[in-house]
């Protein structure tokens, strides 16, 4: 698989992620630079989410 697959799927697997297992997810990070990742990636997904929420008068 090339790096760009795994980046797709990385994203794919991101956008499913179930925000009520977020603080899970981090907190059974092995180090500090995976909980930031998860952070990050989880925060950029939470705002895609805002954001069509928004477009779509939802809110």
């Amino acid at each position: 698989m090339s790096k760009s697959e795994a980046l797709h799927e990385l994203y794919i697997t991101c956008k499913d992620i179930n925000f009520d297992e977020a603080d899970e997810l981090v907190v059974n990070a092995v180090d500090t630079e995976e909980k930031g990742f998860i952070r990050t990636a989880t925060d950029y997904i939470l705002q895609q989410k805002q954001k069509k929420v928004i477009e779509e008068k939802r809110f």
